[in-house]
């Protein structure tokens, strides 16, 4: 399992239109192969920088797929305008034999 991490360096005064066209962008994620989970946030030290989290079964998956998909290119097309820059993205190897994902929630933090 591998977890994508993409920045967004937000475009002035674009943060709603983002997040609207991010709702329906997501759509596209969730039908590629590979695809078990996202999330979408706004930096707390940085409001200016969204955050996307992509959970994909394998690192294959996101860029041998989905990347030179036509989807990508939808996907990426409805944030046209909303963001500046290069998207920054890092994957981080979430789950392997040595250390297994552990995304639980303690007895206090429910």
């Amino acid at each position: 399992m591998v977890i994508e991490i993409a920045n967004f360096q937000l475009a002035p005064g674009k943060t709603e239109a983002f997040f609207n066209a991010m709702d329906q962008a997501t759509v596209l994620l969730r039908a590629a192969e590979g695809y078990l989970g996202h999330t979408v946030g706004i930096g707390v030290e940085s409001p200016e920088t969204a955050t996307l989290i992509v959970v994909w079964r394998s690192y294959a998956d996101h860029v041998e797929l989905f990347e030179p998909s036509e989807p990508h290119e939808q996907f990426i097309g409805m944030l046209d305008g909303l963001y500046e820059g290069e998207i920054s993205v890092v994957h981080v190897e979430a789950e392997s034999p040595q250390r297994p994902l552990s995304l639980l929630m303690s007895q206090n933090d429910a």
